[in-house]
């Protein structure tokens, strides 16, 4: 199991949090136990299902297998984070779920790398302190706006970082998203981003849209097309994704939360491979179709793999 080491104590939204960190750049497997909660409602946007992927019910509950990768790429420093919790542990996996956490420092602004841990260490508090009988939809936006609040005062507004995280219990997942992170399922031969990106680039897609007027190489050639129009730690968070109706995971599916450094570099057919496979091997596919790339500019990377069986 990962070690994970906090280098910002002071992040703490109190003073027992978990310790978390951005990693290091090689694959592994890992669990931790936990639990967490938040509070206020704000602005959002939520998903349901798409209507071509059908939910199923489970007769028996379902078992997780998870493995993680993580490399710097060609930058000089790491400034992803991730965790997983309860795994590896069935009665904490009964009891409070699994939960998964990637999030991706913003390199163009100062300390991505402590505004990444700060996010994921947030959330783990938050998780650890959480109602159970809170609905869960609305806690994990709540807890995206706490915590972005939270970053943004960290930092006064100089840093961010992307955030994606799942949540799954008795098959049911919810899930909530800010930035350009991914989350990916694969399912009867198919793989399908379940998140929509808060990029001005999505905002070009709508607004041509709304003229009928469909452009997407124009759209893609703007000079601002990746530049995210929403993070943790923006001052007054607006972009938040979260599905208000579970989708019910069945066996045979995957899952893959992942910074940009791999969405943004595998194509569906890549990403369809690796996730067809048990965890660490997909991991490990993963990371060689990135690496035999050679790109120049590779950013960092980091991915949790979660295979249903």
């Amino acid at each position: 199991m990962t070690s994970l080491i906090l280098e910002r104590p002071s992040c703490s939204l109190s003073p027992c949090a978990p310790t978390v960190s951005a990693g290091t750049p090689s694959r592994r497997r890992e669990a931790i136990m936990g639990l967490f909660d938040g509070l206020f409602r704000r602005g959002r946007r939520v998903t349901d299902p798409a209507p071509t992927m059908e939910r199923s019910s489970q007769e028996s509950p379902l078992r997780f297998l998870v493995s993680n990768i993580q490399g710097m790429g060609m930058r000089e420093r790491q400034e992803d984070s991730f965790a997983v919790l309860n795994a590896a542990n069935p009665r904490q996996l009964a009891q409070e779920g699994l939960f998964a956490v990637v999030a991706d420092g913003m390199g163009g602004m100062e300390d991505g790398k402590l505004a990444s841990e700060c996010a994921v260490e947030s959330f783990l508090e938050l998780f650890h302190g959480r109602d159970s009988t809170s609905p869960l939809p609305q806690w994990l936006g709540a807890c995206a706006h706490s915590i972005s609040d939270h970053v943004f005062r960290q930092f006064s507004g100089a840093s961010g970082t992307t955030l994606v995280a799942v949540h799954i219990q008795e098959g049911q997942l919810h899930w909530v998203s800010v930035g350009d992170s991914a989350i990916f399922l694969m399912r009867d031969g198919g793989v399908f981003q379940l998140n929509r990106e808060h990029t001005y680039l999505n905002q070009l897609y709508a607004r041509e849209l709304e003229q009928e007027v469909i452009c997407k190489e124009r759209a893609e050639q703007d000079e601002d097309a990746r530049r995210l129009t929403g993070f943790v730690g923006i001052d007054h968070l607006q972009e938040v994704d979260y599905n208000l109706r579970p989708w019910q995971l069945q066996r045979g599916d995957a899952l893959l939360l992942c910074s940009d450094g791999i969405s943004g570099v595998l194509t569906p057919p890549e990403l369809m491979e690796a996730m067809s496979m048990d965890p660490e091997e997909g991991c490990g596919l993963l990371e060689t179709m990135i690496l035999e790339k050679h790109l120049p500019a590779q950013d960092n990377y980091t991915g949790i793999l979660i295979s249903c069986k």
